[in-house]
This record gives C-alpha cells, sequence and structure tokens, in this order.
C-alpha cells in the first residue's frame, strides 16, 4: 500500500515545483537500479540519497488539496484506459511499460515538431 503514499509524494511534488526531480529520482529507483520502493524506509533512503527532503514532501502528500487531485488524476487516467504503470499518454495515445520508453520519446518529439509547424495566430 506503501505506492499510494509514491504517488501522494508525486501530486506534492508537483504542487511544491519538484516533480520533475522527483519523478526522475522514484523510476530511477524503481526501474534503473531496481529498488523496493513499495518498503517505506527504501523509498525514504533512495529519495533523499536523490536530494529530496523526503519528510518535508511526504507530510506535504498528506494533506487533503494533494489527496483530492491524486484522486481527480487517478479518475481521468482510468477514463483514458490506464491501467498500471508506468503509463504514459502523449495527447490522446497512451503507452504502456518500461519497454515503451523510446515510443514515449518518439512520440513527444513528433508532437513538438508537428506544434511548431502549426501557423501561429497574430492579436
Amino acid at each position: 500500500m506503501y505506492t499510494l503514499q509514491l504517488m501522494r509524494g508525486a501530486v506534492a511534488a508537483q504542487f511544491e515545483g519538484m516533480f520533475d526531480t522527483y519523478f526522475r529520482a522514484a523510476y530511477h529507483h524503481m526501474w534503473e537500479e531496481p529498488k523496493k520502493m513499495d518498503n517505506p524506509e527504501v523509498a525514504r533512503e533512495a529519495l533523499i540519497s536523490s536530494g529530496i527532503d523526503f519528510d518535508r514532501l511526504f507530510a506535504r502528500a498528506q494533506q487533503p488539496d494533494v489527496k483530492n487531485r491524486l484522486l481527480a488524476l487517478t479518475q481521468d487516467a482510468v477514463n483514458r484506459g490506464a491501467f498500471g504503470s508506468p503509463t504514459f499518454f502523449v495527447g490522446n495515445e497512451m503507452f504502456f511499460g518500461k519497454d515503451q520508453l523510446r515510443d514515449v520519446e518518439e512520440a513527444i518529439i513528433e508532437a513538438k515538431a508537428a506544434a511548431n509547424q502549426r501557423p501561429k495566430t497574430v492579436a
């Protein structure tokens, strides 16, 4: 059940303006090393080793606005067809699994290129 705390940590990190740091650290410790991040002591040590103020962030993660935002994001993901982690959306296209990361990267590059080709309107 500690994965719920990690998800709340991600939302708290968004609110605190440190999502990129949190995301990179969490995925590094989950998928690259990997560590048993559903163990509270392991997760705490791992995130602290990545420079995250774990105690402050996870105190923030217990606040009602964080919990409510996670509920809303989870419902949105379910509505879009997500069923596990890691799941990524680029536009309306869903990618599931670590092995899809290169496809996610390519889709992001394509989406950025398409956005740059659109004519800009002048007000």
